[in-house]
């Protein structure tokens, strides 16, 4: 039986088609990954579904019924529920808070239901929940305490708890570390073996491999392939996603990379907020021509170390050097004039602003230099429009509009933009964190290329990476972190992917580190 069918579904907007007589069937009690490029359409598809936008033509059926859905509420009800890329939570509300906001319990006396919450049946029930789905949280908790996979499963709880029967998942990996992401495939599967139906949009093909029961494949709003995973490869789906074979595995030449850092922290240590000490005696360089990869277990300091790079945190005690000049505690506008690209772990947060359109976009940080702002500190808007189209073309990102707002860029073309800003400001270091988080794996080979060009050319490099295997064929040495301290550094050709991850346990005789 199938639970989902879309019959000649299209989406348009304006001129441009996002979905063109899409024809997706989903059965019941499957796992179905949804895989594409980014722009591919995917998203909007599951949009429709969700009741979060409306199709131009063509009809969903639920349950081999036909729906109308106007809002999500619509969808909820039907039994459809959708978990986004970007959670939706409020950080200073409970676990519990969070799983029934908009449906919450009220008190009842004698049959009447007062104007007061039932704090304490409400939390009772939502771990009842919790442990019925085997999720591992604690109702009690507050989110903003969580870890980003833990948060995960409260944006799933969120949806299971209204007892939806389909849930779709867009992204679900994408912020989570190699660990939360198993741990979150273990928990899909048993909540397929719950009853449950699930869509997953994803561009990591060994997790559409080891999770799905069957494959949609989408090209530019088209289906243009349907398999049983079982039947199919990483490869053939990348060749259907791409239109063409991609390489799954970056080969790097090997060089020998020689002279004086071109970067360097000496013996940095910094404290959050709470006065809690976050990095602790971090001592990294890079030198010119150099791929210097950082690894490590999500929450080990990797985001401190890049916010302290970034001249977003301060550095409490010892210096950055930038070609023996020192920029220590520099705010990012002066770093960024020192020659440092820099690519944010978050797109959003600190990369780019949604409601600027891509011209502005596309030279946010840069604003003030002489090739697109005038002596009279009147921007050059021609130049500018040059510049971004410039970057759409090399960098090949899909825009619908290129007049339009960063938020009509999907995850992918979004990150796209900022790789192309930063690697074309002509830097002298660029510090990537993250650079393929959410990204297709046609857009993967893309980068991982980009990356390998700019340290040709003398660029030096620290890539942050939460993908291990990200991290091992692109760099030249590879540096792991553990609770805020360097463990220890390797040389990436010889190491192994066993002795890193001991490094990132916190066992430093693995490599004689």
């Amino acid at each position: 039986m199938n639970v989902i069918e879309t019959v000649g579904i299209t989406k348009k907007f304006g001129e441009f088609t996002a979905n063109d007589s899409i024809d997706l069937t989903v059965r019941k009690g499957e796992i179905k990954a949804i895989v594409g490029e980014n722009g591919a359409g995917k998203s909007t598809l599951m949009n429709m579904l969700y009741g979060l936008l409306t199709p131009t033509s063509g009809k969903i059926l639920i349950h081999e019924k036909e729906v109308h859905f106007s809002s999500p509420l619509d969808a909820i009800q039907a039994g459809l529920g959708m978990v986004h890329q970007h959670f939706k939570l409020v950080p200073s509300l409970t676990v519990c808070e969070n799983i029934v906001l908009g449906i919450e319990m009220n008190r009842e006396v004698k049959g009447v239901r007062l104007p007061f919450l039932n704090g304490k049946k409400q939390l009772q029930k939502v771990q009842q929940a919790i442990d019925r789905f085997g999720f591992e949280l604690n109702a009690a908790d507050r989110v903003e305490d969580l870890s980003v996979g833990l948060r995960q499963r409260v944006e799933i709880m969120k949806m299971l708890y209204r007892d939806v029967d389909i849930l779709i998942l867009d992204e679900p990996t994408a912020v989570l570390t190699p660990q939360e992401a198993e741990e979150l495939i273990e928990n899909l599967k048993r909540l397929k073996e719950q009853g449950k139906t699930i869509i997953v949009i994803t561009h990591k093909l060994g997790e559409v491999m080891s999770l799905s029961d069957s494959v949609t494949v989408i090209k530019r709003g088209k289906v243009v392939g349907n398999v049983e995973t079982k039947d199919t490869s990483e490869r053939e789906l990348a060749q259907m996603m791409v239109g063409r074979d991609v390489v799954l595995r970056v080969s790097k030449e090997q060089t020998e990379i020689s002279g004086a850092p071109v970067y360097e922290l000496r013996n940095i240590s910094t404290t959050n907020t709470m006065g809690k000490e976050v990095l602790s005696d971090v001592s990294l360089s890079v030198r010119k021509g150099e791929i210097l990869g950082v690894a490590g277990v999500e929450g080990n300091g990797q985001s401190e170390l890049l916010k302290v790079l970034t001249g977003l945190m301060t550095v409490t005690k010892g210096s950055v050097l930038m070609e023996d000049k020192d920029i220590t505690n520099r705010w990012p506008a002066d770093i960024r004039d020192a020659g440092v690209g820099m690519i944010h772990e978050d797109r959003y947060a600190q990369g780019l602003c949604r409601t600027m359109d891509l011209k502005e976009n596309a030279i946010a940080g840069y604003h003030g230099r002489s090739d697109v702002c005038a002596s009279t500190g009147l921007l050059r808007s021609q130049a500018i429009r040059s510049k971004r189209d410039d970057m759409i073309r090399d960098f090949d990102i899909r825009v619908a509009d290129p007049e339009g707002s960063v938020s009509q860029l999907s995850g992918g073309n979004a990150q796209k933009l900022i790789i192309a800003r930063e690697f074309s400001s002509n830097p002298k270091v660029v510090i990537a964190s993250q650079p393929t988080r959410g990204v297709d794996v046609g857009s993967i080979e893309f980068i991982h290329n980009r990356i390998l060009d700019l340290a040709k050319k003398g660029v030096g490099v620290i890539l942050i990476s939460s993908e291990l295997s990200e991290v091992m064929s692109l760099s030249d040495r590879i540096a792991v972190m553990y609770k805020g301290r360097i463990i220890g550094q390797v040389d990436a050709a010889s190491v192994t992917k066993e002795e890193i991850g001991l490094l990132m346990a916190g066992i430093k005789e693995a490599s004689g580190a």
